[in-house]
Parts: C-alpha cells; structure tokens; sequence
C-alpha cells in the first residue's frame, strides 16, 4: 500500500512540475503578444486604427 501512494504522490508532483512548465510557456507567449511595438511591427495600421477609435472614445468621455 505504501509503494501505491508513493507512485500516486510522485504522478501528482509531475504533474505540478508540467503545469508549472506550461503556465510558464503560456504566459511568456502572452508577454510577447501584448508587447505593442511588436504587434505595431506586425499590424501597423490596426495598431493605428485601434488608436484613433481609444482616442475618439477618451475625449467623448471626457468632453462634459
């Protein structure tokens, strides 16, 4: 029974191990999407556009 629950123990610490791995992965991928000057590299002109409609919704807002 021992010998059991060790293997179940060293599963569940794997398993932590490759979660860890992945959420890691994950979130470097996401760093490098939600980096503007790399998307303005990528997608000049809807970085603009997505500019242009912030700034027209901004001074909506703040227009009294």
């Amino acid at each position: 029974m021992g010998q059991a629950a060790n293997q179940i123990v060293s599963e569940i610490e794997a398993a932590r191990t490759d979660l860890d791995r992945d959420l890691d992965a994950f979130e470097a991928d996401l760093g490098r999407e939600l980096n503007w000057k790399r998307q303005f590299r990528r997608h000049p002109w809807l970085v603009l556009g997505c500019v242009v409609v912030v700034g027209l919704i901004v001074t909506k807002l703040v227009r009294f």
